[in-house]
């Protein structure tokens, strides 16, 4: 039995190698891992069915892998197990259809019926061995740390020890940016003007001797004796001759 950590499997970093069959991965296969019902639990069919379903569905624990290895005889398995399941079903169908049918004016009826009843078992029995996670092997444990797998390959073993990668999903630690990735042009672009460039406007130099701050001494306060009008002479203009205006010249 290989314990895995639930965290690990659910993130997909796993080796590309078949747990099972120890074979090349042809896929990572996104599955959910659930985990068995304890040892317990079957007692209480006797009781009811729905009480069994609903203890089971309380105590499970599932664990969503992001990709489980997947190799080329788990999907012809499955196929063939599903395949069996279905054709076993169709036949107990075909059965029982048919021991309704003498059950009234053959002994042979009821015995027909009970042998379709059987054969619907087994083939829901196959049908459900078919499932991914029964072809994987592989349960989660009953604490819901761990995703056990029954009787792994070495294969897997060998390469999960060796840290194998599994599904990459950015480049990998050290190597960034990853190879192929387009770099973004420097900013700002060769050739675009600097601040401030020949020709952009200057502010208003000082007035000579005016007090620029507010509240500086000697800073004039409107209204106050001296203090030029709006558009008089010597007034200090907002802005310096040659200024372009908005619009037009504005840069």
């Amino acid at each position: 039995m290989l314990k895995l950590p639930a965290g690990q499997v659910a993130a997909g970093q796993l080796p590309q190698v078949c747990p099972r069959h120890g074979e090349p991965a042809i896929e990572m296969k996104p599955m959910r891992l659930i985990s068995k019902p304890p040892a317990w639990t079957p007692i209480l069919i006797l009781a009811a069915v729905i009480v069994y379903a609903i203890v089971v569905s309380i105590l499970r624990k599932t664990v969503q892998a992001a990709g489980w290895p997947w190799c080329a005889q788990c999907k012809a398995a499955r196929s063939r197990l599903l395949s069996i399941g279905l054709g076993v079903l169709g036949l107990g169908l075909l059965l029982l259809i048919g021991g309704f049918a003498l059950v009234n004016s053959s002994d042979a009826g009821g015995l027909l019926v009970l042998v379709g009843i059987f054969t619907l078992l087994a083939g829901l029995i196959v049908a459900a061995r078919s499932g991914n996670q029964a072809i994987a092997r592989a349960f989660v444990s009953q604490d819901g740390q761990f995703v056990e797998v029954a009787k792994p390959d070495p294969r897997f073993v060998q390469a999960l020890q060796a840290g194998a990668p599994g599904p990459s999903f950015g480049p990998p630690p050290g190597q960034y940016p990853p190879p192929g990735y387009q770099q973004q042009p420097a900013y700002p672009p060769a050739g675009y003007p600097q601040q401030p460039a020949p020709g952009y406007p200057q502010q208003q130099p000082p007035v000579s001797g005016y007090p620029q701050q507010p509240g500086a001494p000697g800073y004039p306060q409107p209204g106050a004796p001296g203090y030029p009008p709006q558009g008089a002479p010597g007034y200090p203009q907002q802005q310096p001759p040659g200024y372009p205006q908005q619009p037009g010249g504005y840069r």
